[in-house]
């Protein structure tokens, strides 16, 4: 059998080696911020992430809206993370970004929020184990917490004219502390910490005033 370099796949374990696994701190940029619509109707925001470190984590999705207009409790981490990237309104547009596609990485056009692309945030990443539809055991990272890259101050922090961040350290221990959400059949969950990204937007007041 002769071996024949494929770039494609050569790009591709360099990705897989730099993507996020662990839980912990990460700063960096938003490269994809996609509309996504499930065959159900309900709308999500599709976020890949790439750290200044170089690692990157795909797929950080957040449906928000359901078909029929109920609103899902993402919707409140959607608007932590545009108030963090300092972002008053995202409209509908074509972005470019990477996805997988057809076994490598792949630059596309789709509908996404051309607003928030290339805008610095920072997120709290959680690794979850999971069982997808064919049985399978896998592993990924979820948004657990969301923060200003520059300040560190979290949304209602923001809100609240806070000059100096205080959320962020306790939210960190709290996810370190029992770093890994087990949702496989069967799994416990115990390792799983109460809060999650949501709960620090949901006791701000509505307000349509941004806070930058």
């Amino acid at each position: 059998m002769t071996l024949k370099l494929n770039s494609q796949l050569a790009r591709a374990a360099d990705e897989i080696a730099a993507g996020i696994r662990e839980s912990g701190k990460y700063i960096g940029t938003i490269t994809r911020a996609e509309k996504l619509t499930a065959g159900t109707g309900t709308v999500g925001l599709g976020l890949s992430f790439k750290a200044d470190s170089g690692q990157t984590a795909d797929y950080l999705d957040l449906y928000h809206t359901k078909g029929d207009g109920e609103t899902l409790s993402g919707l409140k981490t959607v608007n932590a993370i545009l108030c963090c990237a300092k972002v008053s309104e995202a409209t509908e547009g074509p972005i470019q970004c990477e996805k997988w596609q057809d076994g490598g990485r792949q630059r596309v056009t789709v509908t996404g929020y051309p607003a928030l692309m290339g805008k610095r945030i920072g997120f709290l990443l959680q690794q979850v184990l999971e069982t997808d539809r064919n049985g399978k055991d896998r592993e990924k990272v979820q948004i657990f917490g969301v923060f200003n890259a520059d300040t560190e101050l979290t949304a209602s922090e923001m809100y609240d004219k806070k000059t100096k961040p205080e959320r962020l350290g306790s939210m960190l221990d709290a996810l370190l502390a029992r770093p890994v959400r087990d949702n496989r059949k069967g799994g416990s969950k115990a390792g799983a910490p109460s809060r999650s990204a949501a709960d620090d937007y949901s006791s701000m007041p509505p307000a349509d005033d941004a806070p930058f």
